[in-house]
């Protein structure tokens, strides 16, 4: 099974899933999103840069 999730996990996931050896957090997965997070809150909050 492939389970994918946009991290960060808070308590959805246990915490054993990470000892399977299929368990694999992509990197770049992770940061894009906080990216992705951060310009919608920036969005939702009227702020603009400038």
């Amino acid at each position: 099974m492939i389970l994918m999730h946009p991290l960060p996990r808070v308590g959805e996931i246990l915490e054993e899933v990470d000892d399977d050896p299929r368990a694999v957090y992509l990197r770049n997965q992770i940061r894009n999103g906080m990216y992705v997070r951060m310009a919608i809150i920036s969005l939702v909050l009227g702020k603009t840069n400038g």
